[in-house]
């Protein structure tokens, strides 16, 4: 009877707050807003059905889920026979509403200060077990995320669970397959609720899949599918807490489609529901789940009339109040905006063994490739950090395409982890799993297939924390580049698309002690770092490598030689490019500087312009297309800091804007090799 009451209390209570949002829309105090207006039920039940320590993953229409998750029952509804023996941990619901409220409108007390809409926003209160992730408004991204929320959890050896939303549209994206295939194979704990309601936007299901029921759809995947009525609370918590219990005992994920209909427009004032007939809309209204719950009860003798008459002034008096508050709260303050994209790093603690120039006493040494490096710096973070998993395509048994992970698999089978072909599920779940405090290690076996898994880089894990203020440590490997001959879908170098994302350390190390040291700061950073390895210089760079060396700081660039009459700039392989034209150069007369960015970003500028401030002329090399590559940035800057000091245009020596031939002549043909190096440098120099 209890557990029948305290469903209708948050029923009421979400519409009641959905209800004061649509009127602020009408009078313009708020821009946008999505209704939740018939979903209740659902969204309700499944907030219900999490216990402390489970994980809610929401989209746009499911306050009800919210709601009933931050919330401790007892203190909302005092006086209504909530009350347990156990404390609850949560935060004060008034405060909560409050900051929901603010969040809501965009104040600077909600939980984004004003940088997220609505329900985009994260909040975590984890003394209190309290774990909610919002969205993307990417439909269907947040799943394999959710995923990786639930493989946090189960990592983690706990019998906690993550649930998640999507709409009827949301099923037809490739992450909807991908984290739900991904979730099904590793057997996670993950509840995913699919709200049907018949239309995604204007488009009507027939439009969208050929399935008689999107519950139909579990059995591919080898899970549990089942179908409801979501306008039944009862009905749906009655499902959703035999999917959570499953997910418990460990059975797996499960697929629940709540039959709804669409009683509002995607977003209020839209005009999207001109396109539901009248008499289905009709239809749509009268099964309404809060009147039609409320009526239920009081004709069953749960919620008798005075009881009923009390409980929904006490809601109305809450949701006033709240709103009342945040409508007379501060604004979003103007410096928000600027806050840091990226979470703080830690400082390394001083190695005792390492002398202040570097060095280190009684260091071993080893002749070692680049490769080789990179493998040892996975396998030192591994055996370090517990938190450290990778993840990618044949790492285990086969132990990669280039054998990185060779030896891994054997002594971490639960952390070395093979993935289908899933670029965009591997990168969400490895986002999500980060969210939750591990530090995948992603490898993508050729540079070039991460934009498979664009969306799930650029536009969860890059924002991450400047949104939500949530550390996101996640590494992507890639193994990137040219001159092997390997054509136009293995030899890319995508550095400057990762750069221009706002949130992403990008990594490209040029030496055998860079491949092995910046690896090892980046798994230790807490942001999400781009790690480009060059496949050609996998196995033709060695160099003697010491035991223990200190971990470099990301954002450092090295000056390779020294030199006064021109500045070269480079990376990655490139660096060997112009180190091999200094060198000639030399032969000539010429001494030039070779600059090694290191890392892209953060950017060493200074070590930049304090050699170009000298030198006098400067010429960026990089493999990378010529337009829209990194170069182009590095001119920019220079041009602006650095122009009362030149004597000769800034130039630029990258590849053509044209993929990569398969032929090795034909590729050598476009590279920005030594030969044409040495003749832009020499042209510049008698400018």
């Amino acid at each position: 009877m209890q557990e029948k009451l305290l469903r209708y209390a948050f029923l009421r209570l979400t519409r009641e707050l959905d209800a004061r949002f649509e009127n602020l829309l009408l009078t313009g105090r708020v821009a946008k807003w999505y209704s939740e207006v018939g979903n209740e039920a659902t969204t309700v039940a499944a907030g219900l059905a999490l216990q402390p320590g489970d994980v809610l993953c929401t989209l746009h229409r499911d306050l009800g889920a919210i709601l009933a998750t931050y919330l401790d029952p007892a203190r909302t509804f005092p006086g209504f026979g909530f009350e347990r023996e156990e404390t609850d941990l949560r935060s004060e619901p008034k405060d909560l509403l409050y900051r929901l409220a603010c969040q809501l409108l965009g104040r600077h007390d909600g939980f984004s200060q004003g940088i997220e809409r609505s329900f985009h926003y994260a909040y975590q209160e984890p003394a209190a077990g309290l774990h909610h992730v919002g969205m993307i408004s990417h439909l269907g991204s947040m799943i394999p995320v959710a995923a990786g929320c639930a493989f946090g959890l189960k990592q983690r050896g706990t019998d906690r669970v993550a649930i998640n939303f999507i709409g009827d549209g949301g099923t037809s994206t490739g992450d909807f397959h991908e984290g739900l295939n991904m979730a099904a194979v590793w057997r996670l704990p993950l509840v995913l609720v699919v709200e049907n309601n018949q239309y995604a936007f204007s488009t009507p299901t027939s439009l969208q899949f050929a399935c008689e029921s999107l519950a139909d759809r579990a059995v591919g995947y080898g899970i549990r599918g089942v179908s409801a009525d979501g306008n039944d609370p009862d009905a749906m918590s009655e499902v959703l807490e035999e999917a959570v219990l499953r997910a418990r005992l460990g059975d797996g994920p499960t697929l629940v489609e709540a039959r709804l209909g669409r009683m509002r427009g995607h977003s209020e004032g839209d005009d999207s529901l001109k396109v539901v007939p009248d008499e289905e809309l009709t239809e749509y209204l009268a099964a309404d789940p809060v009147p039609n719950y409320g009526r239920r009860l009081e004709e069953t003798g749960v919620l008798r009339p005075e009881l009923r008459e009390r409980l929904d002034g006490h809601i109305e008096a809450l949701v006033e109040e709240a709103l009342s508050a945040a409508l007379d709260s501060e604004l979003a303050r103007p410096e928000t905006a600027r806050r840091s994209v990226f979470a703080p790093t830690p400082s390394q603690e001083p190695d005792p063994s390492v002398a202040p120039d570097g060095t280190q006493s009684n260091a071993e040494t080893e002749v070692v490739t680049y490769v080789e490096a990179i493998h040892r710096a996975l396998g030192e973070e591994l055996e370090r950090d517990p938190n450290v998993v990778l993840m990618g395509q044949d790492i285990g048994r086969f132990e990669g395409a280039f054998r990185v992970t060779r030896g891994f698999f054997e002594r971490w089978p639960d952390r070395v982890l093979d993935t289908p072909i899933a670029e965009s599920g591997t990168l969400g779940i490895a986002a999500g799993a980060a969210i939750l405090g591990y530090r995948p290690v992603v490898e993508m076996q050729f540079a070039d297939f991460v934009t498979c898994g664009f969306n799930q880089i650029v536009n969860v894990a890059a924002k991450l924390y400047y949104r939500w203020q949530i550390p996101c440590p996640l590494v992507v490997r890639l193994p990137a580049g040219g001159g092997v001959g390997a054509g136009p879908f293995h030899s890319q170098n995508p550095e400057g698309w990762f750069a221009h994302a706002g949130g992403l350390k990008v990594v490209c190390p040029a030496t055998v002690e860079d491949a092995k040291g910046l690896l090892q700061a980046a798994i230790r950073d807490p942001n999400p770092v781009i790690f480009c390895e060059n496949k050609f210089l996998y196995r033709r760079v060695k160099a003697s490598l010491p035991t223990g060396a200190p971990i470099p700081e990301l954002g450092r660039a090295a000056v390779r030689r020294q030199g006064d009459d021109i500045t070269l700039v480079s990376y990655g392989a490139s660096l060997w490019t112009c180190l091999e034209a200094a060198e000639q150069l030399a032969a000539e007369g010429t001494e030039a500087e070779v600059i090694d960015l290191r890392t892209l970003v953060p950017l060493d500028e200074e070590t930049v312009l304090a050699s170009v401030r000298r030198t006098g002329r400067v010429l960026v090399v990089h493999e990378a297309l010529h337009t829209g590559g990194f170069g182009a940035e590095i001119a920019a800057r220079i041009a602006d800091a650095a122009f009362a000091w030149l004597d000769a245009p800034v130039r630029r020596l990258a590849y053509p804007d044209r993929p990569s031939p398969y032929v090795k002549k034909l590729e050598a043909e476009l590279l920005p090799g030594v030969d044409k190096v040495v003749p832009a440098a020499r042209e510049l120099l008698t400018w």
